[in-house]
């Protein structure tokens, strides 16, 4: 006898004991009989959690100056530059120092995002330099096209914030500033150019300084 019959006369013997609705008569499916059936009726698997041994590994730091850029050497232009200031604030001049010390140069303007973000970072990191004896000339130059809105952005900054900038005005001067350190007019923001104490360009950063980047420059600063 197969195990279909068997199943089913077991069930026939229920009903005449115990008494089976009329209406459920029939009502009962067969037992399955292939695996398609079986994995059917279990219906589907839950989905399998991700384990912990595929978590995404940590970015490795980005190494800084490790190679010299393309007008490495070069001074930092002399021509004079436009300046912007909060309302009521004092004006940084029209020449970036150089000489002396190391000069770090940030390039940035109101409507890039990580610029903003890094302001108080590059604060900070010039507070900590010139304590551990490593002092920097650090000047913020706007390449802003609209005066209005790196004014707007200079009045919103705190006390210790970013409340004036050098400025290089859309047009020659900033094409021949940039030019001479073979940089170019539609370059990604921000920009971070040190100049060593002679007053030669020594390094170029792409993009935005983080608080992990902290010793990699003061090492750079540390140098003479």
């Amino acid at each position: 006898m197969s195990a279909t019959r068997a199943a089913a006369l077991v069930i026939a013997l229920s009903c005449a004991v115990a008494g089976c609705d009329k209406s459920s008569e029939g009502a009962v499916a067969p037992a399955p009989t292939s695996r398609s059936e079986v994995v059917a009726a279990k219906g589907p698997r839950p989905a399998a959690t991700p384990s912990a041994t595929h978590a995404t590994a940590p970015k490795a730091p980005k190494q800084l100056c490790t190679s010299a850029p393309a007008a490495a050497g070069a001074p930092l232009p002399r021509m004079k530059v436009d300046h912007l200031e909060a309302t009521g604030g004092a004006s940084v001049g029209d020449r970036i120092p150089t000489g002396g010390r190391w000069t770090w140069v940030n390039l940035w303007a109101a409507w890039c995002g990580p610029c903003k973000e890094e302001i108080p970072v590059l604060r900070s990191f010039e507070q900590r330099l010139a304590a551990q004896g490593a002092p920097v000339h650090l000047a913020f130059v706007s390449l802003d096209d609209d005066e209005r809105q790196a004014v707007k952005l200079l009045d919103s900054q705190p006390p210790g914030g970013l409340r004036a900038s050098f400025w290089l005005k859309d047009g020659k001067m900033r094409e021949g500033w940039l030019a001479e350190l073979k940089l170019k007019t539609d370059m990604q923001l921000p920009q971070q150019l040190l100049f060593d104490p002679s007053g030669a360009l020594r390094c170029v950063i792409d993009g935005a300084i983080d608080a992990g980047d902290y010793e990699q420059l003061r090492a750079v600063f540390s140098r003479r």
